[in-house]
């Protein structure tokens, strides 16, 4: 199929909010729509809204952390919307999807075009179980998964060692949404333990844990199907025990996933970009995780080969007819997030939690010099060349992020 962009309306020089500002992706969506042209200005939790300074996207409008208060998350949303009189939104995190969402239905958003998941499709974003039915109906292949609904449904585990982990991205409890952690079950002990201390409120999944590499798929859904195909490796992760990447590579999808990821997302109506989360294990077959409903970590990679999701995002909110042109994949076959990198010694001089991430625990010696290897600053997280230092300022902030205490 020939992929063009139709004629549309100027799509330059829009206003765009977007948030929140200390999202991991936020410096690359901020670089690739200032690159479109646009004027872009940024929410972010109050206190947190240093992340992008030196870029210019003004003074960063705070609010309410919605972990704290989502009430009043959802009016300074509002007053945002109100203050800087955007023409596109874009949520580029979970928590700001769902406020988005929520200030829509409070009609504090009205006449601002959406540049992410709505509606239905926000759901889904949100909603991992639905993830894998609908994953599972298209023909990708799902980790065997235990929907725990309440903590004696637990015992129904028969397979170690599991990971337990929310069905829901986020949930709202007492006026404040919280994101419930991961739990690790090793053993038959460690259920009963579980059942007989724990609290849940929210439905879990239960999944084998599965040793793997991790990959990425990403694309532009349209009426005709999925276009701008793109991917990721990851070859380290900042936390040896599961997080995201300090280092990624370039991963093009083969066609029988691709084929699998079009059903799948045509079946849920999704339209503009996503990005699929798999796991490759030792014997080659690819798992599915989940589905990122919004703007994803290594942006960097995309946008460094000519894929700018971002801006198309915006596009497609201006006009549903937007295509993007056809893209020859270039650039960088790898890129490195420099304080990820930092981290990731750091997590790997601590070494494994457990049996079952000790094997293939990274060996500390060969893990500096493979991270202290040379590289060109566009092959960097958040380096953009018309601000030079910005990625060495975020790399500090980042690591600064990780060692501050948490209370």
């Amino acid at each position: 199929m020939s992929v063009h962009a139709p004629k549309v309306p100027s799509m330059t020089g829009l206003r765009v909010l977007i948030g929140f500002g200390e999202a991991v992706q936020a410096p690359e969506v901020v670089f690739s729509l200032l690159a479109a042209g646009h004027d872009v200005r940024v929410f972010a939790r109050t206190g947190a809204g240093k992340r992008l300074r030196g870029l210019p996207v003004g003074h960063p409008m705070e609010i309410v952390a919605p972990e704290k208060d989502a009430k009043a998350a959802i009016e300074g949303i509002g007053k945002a919307v109100a203050t800087f009189q955007p023409e596109v939104l874009l949520a580029l995190d979970d928590p700001a999807l769902w406020l988005v969402a929520s200030a829509a239905k409070e009609r504090l958003v009205e006449g601002v075009l959406p540049a992410h998941a709505t509606n239905a499709q926000a759901v889904v974003a949100l909603d991992k179980e639905s993830q894998i039915t609908a994953a599972q109906a298209a023909g990708l292949t799902v980790p065997k998964t235990l929907v725990v609904r309440e903590l004696n449904d637990l015992r129904q585990v028969d397979y170690f060692p599991a990971i337990m982990k929310p069905a829901m991205a986020l949930v709202v409890r007492s006026g404040r949404i919280v994101k419930e952690g991961v739990r690790y079950l090793l053993s038959a002990e460690d259920v009963e333990r579980t059942v007989a201390t724990s609290h849940i409120d929210c439905p879990m999944l239960v999944q084998p844990l599965i040793a793997g590499v991790g990959e990425g798929v990403f694309g532009f859904a349209t009426d005709e199907g999925v276009v701008a195909w793109s991917g990721h490796r990851r070859l380290r992760m900042m936390n040896p025990h599961g997080s995201g990447a300090s280092a990624c590579e370039v991963n093009p999808p083969e066609e029988a996933i691709r084929a699998r990821i079009d059903e799948m997302m045509a079946a849920i109506g999704w339209r503009g970009p996503f990005m699929i989360e798999l796991l490759r294990d030792m014997a080659g077959r690819q798992w599915f995780m989940e589905l990122n409903g919004r703007m994803w970590g290594s942006l960097a990679l995309a946008r460094r080969n000519g894929f700018e999701y971002p801006a198309w995002a915006v596009a497609h909110a201006l006009d549903p007819g937007f295509r993007p042109a056809r893209i020859e994949c270039r650039g960088e076959r790898e890129v490195r997030h420099l304080g990820r990198e930092v981290l990731h010694l750091m997590h790997v001089a601590r070494g494994p939690k457990s049996d079952f991430h000790r094997e293939g625990w990274p060996r500390f010696w060969p893990a500096v010099r493979t991270v202290l290897k040379p590289g060109r600053r566009p092959s960097f997280y958040n380096y953009d060349p018309d601000y030079p230092r910005f990625f060495i300022r975020d790399a500090w902030s980042t690591v600064r992020a990780a060692l501050r205490p948490k209370h």
